[in-house]
């Protein structure tokens, strides 16, 4: 049994731990639960090595123990999937398993035969479709972090830590996932997730541990962490039980906002048309690298299309950059925050006031003190948790700088907003949040198109839901036909029940 007590980390003047404590038993699946800045990454880091406590105490079968080093952590069993990857992009998939420890035969030289039967076989194991000669930086993100998962795998640990390695994952290989963790338990291996997903928790955990600022909150088995306990313990809280308001929907295309027709990006996309009303919240579902991102920076200006119209507000729209989509009221946030969302060395102030001095010409002027209002309205209204104002944007939690970049992009008020995964790896009572956010701006006559990899998240907030299959849309769902069984047969390319044909 491994455990963690009272642990204490600093980073400057922000206190990431304040005495959490953890446990997790041999052949346990153990949840750790959290708000976005409560400590669970930090504590990853602890047990992994790249991250050295300032305080507190780590037992082996009661035994202290001290990790001080990534070489240390692995000397004690330890394997960590991290949410950042650690893989290197330009290596193959097999040299990025292996790296560090390779299989050698005598004289030191690789045991080529040998890495490639390990490595085959976790690739089959976890039903990952690459080549392991692929480069790393060639593959999707969804089998990038299967690779993340399967790197882990390959020391055959003690002790498997999984940092939000589903969050970029869809249906199919989430429950892959799932199996060869079932497996690793039946094993006596030790798991512990750390995941904002809060179904998957209820599928594959047996206990859970609840940070909140930086400490334990609750832990315990899962039968006693109901859905609105574990946001009670995250947030200190007790949430309202209100009814969800349907999904505002308009008749089609009697009100629309956007308007587009025949869109062709080859090989991407291919003859997509879909429209979005006033103030209606419309979802783009399917697996991921379905031409979905390609179809939504098309929209935004960031790609060209090879064949296809778009109407604004009545207008053609046909934009030569992303500037004059955000002066024609059209605002685009990404969940990539790493490469596309985020300024991670600018000034959390700067983040936030970018969409606003963006509007303004090259010789246009923002004032100090409108930017530090601006600023200070949204760290307040979108409840990011910063130290100071003045911080650098990498200074935050993942998911408090994923929350950053939708305040920006709702702060310029746009008359329709693009959103690409813009949750993924924010804790539930954030999403909540962001949702009502959507809501109330849609409901006064903003249109948001959203693409999510979460099906629940479209069934919760979109009227309607097209799903994208090989570049085209192979059903649209209103109603009655939005349920789950009919995204998840449409995202894998069956049609939906009581359809005989897909498309708008």
């Amino acid at each position: 049994m491994f455990e963690m007590r009272s642990i204490v980390k600093h980073f400057g003047s922000v206190k990431a731990l304040n005495g959490a404590c953890l446990s997790v038993k041999p052949g346990e699946i153990r949840a750790l639960l959290g708000s976005n800045g409560s400590g669970k990454s930090t504590i990853v880091k602890i047990m992994g090595g790249i991250v050295r406590a300032n305080a507190g105490e780590l037992l082996m079968d009661g035994v202290p123990i001290r990790i001080e080093s990534a070489a240390d952590s692995r000397s004690f069993g330890f394997a960590v999937a991290y949410q950042e990857l650690s893989l290197l992009p330009q290596m193959s998939v097999i040299d990025n398993i292996m790296l560090g420890h390779e299989y050698t035969r005598r004289g030191g030289l690789l045991d080529e035969k040998r890495r490639r039967e390990s490595v085959r076989g976790l690739l089959e194991r976890l039903e990952i479709k690459c080549s392991p000669d692929a480069l790393v930086q060639n593959i999707s993100p969804s089998e990038q972090s299967m690779v993340e998962v399967a790197k882990a795998l390959s020391r055959e640990p003690k002790f498997l830590l999984l940092d939000e390695v589903t969050a970029s994952l869809h249906h199919d290989e989430v429950e892959s996932l799932f199996r060869v963790l079932r497996e690793e338990k039946a094993k006596g291996v030790s798991i512990l997730i750390v995941t904002h997903r809060m179904n998957e928790i209820y599928q594959v955990c047996d206990s859970a541990t609840i940070f909140r600022n930086g400490a334990t909150a609750a832990e315990g088995p899962m039968s006693r962490f109901p859905l609105n306990e574990v946001i009670y313990h995250m947030t200190g809280t007790r949430v309202k039980e209100e009814a969800a308001a349907a999904p505002r929907s308009t008749a089609k295309g009697q009100d629309a906002l956007l308007r587009v027709e025949h869109l062709t990006m080859k090989p991407k996309v291919s003859d997509i048309s879909l429209h979005v009303d006033k103030g209606e919240i419309v979802g783009i579902g399917g697996l991921e690298g379905q031409g979905q991102a390609e179809y939504m920076k098309a929209i935004f200006g960031d790609l060209t299309p090879d064949a296809g119209e778009m109407w604004f507000e009545g207008r053609q729209l046909r934009l030569k950059d992303t500037s004059q989509a955000v002066k024609r009221g059209i605002s685009y946030i990404s969940g990539d925050r790493t490469k596309e969302s985020v300024f991670s060395l600018r000034t959390i102030e700067e983040n936030l006031t970018a969409g606003d001095a963006a509007l303004g010409g090259v010789w246009s002027w923002v004032s100090a003190k409108k930017i530090r209002k601006m600023a200070g309205d949204a760290v307040e209204r979108y409840q990011i948790k910063i130290g100071a104002i003045t911080d650098s944007a990498s200074s935050l939690s993942g998911g408090n700088q994923q929350k950053l970049a939708i305040a920006r992009g709702i702060a310029v008020g746009p008359k329709l907003l693009l959103l690409n995964d813009p949750t993924k790896g924010v804790d539930i009572n954030s999403r909540n949040e962001i949702h009502k956010i959507l809501r109330d701006s849609s409901a006064e006559g903003m249109g948001v198109l959203l693409v999510s990899s979460d099906t629940e998240e479209l069934l919760g907030i979109c009227s309607r839901i097209y799903v994208f299959y090989e570049g085209r849309v192979v059903a649209e769902l209103s109603g009655d036909q939005r349920t789950e069984e009919n995204i998840v047969r449409a995202m894998i390319g069956g049609a939906p029940e009581g359809r005989e044909e897909a498309g708008t």
